[in-house]
C-alpha cells in the first residue's frame, strides 16, 4: 500500500510539471501577440506578428522576426 501512495506522489508531480512547462511555454510563445496588442498597433501590424507567430511553430525563425516587429513598430495614440 505504501508503495503504491509513492507512486501516486510521483504521477501527481510529475502531471503537475508537465502542465507548468506547457504553460511557461505557451506565455512565451504568444508573448509578441501580448506586447502588440498593449502597444496599440493597428489590426493589420497585429495580424501580421500573429501569422509570423503561429508560422513560428513550424520554422522558429519567424517567431523572432514576430517579436522584432512587436518591438520596433511605431505605437499609434488613439486619443485624437
Amino acid at each position: 500500500m505504501e508503495m503504491f501512495n509513492v507512486n501516486l506522489l510521483e504521477i501527481c508531480f510529475l502531471i503537475l510539471v508537465v502542465v507548468l512547462v506547457l504553460f511557461v511555454v505557451i506565455k512565451i510563445f504568444i508573448f509578441p501577440i501580448s506586447i502588440a496588442n498593449r502597444k496599440n498597433l493597428t489590426k493589420n501590424e497585429i495580424s501580421t506578428i500573429r501569422i509570423l507567430t503561429w508560422c513560428g511553430l513550424f520554422a522558429g525563425i519567424t517567431w523572432f522576426i514576430a517579436l522584432g516587429l512587436a518591438i520596433f513598430y511605431k505605437e499609434h495614440n488613439n486619443n485624437y
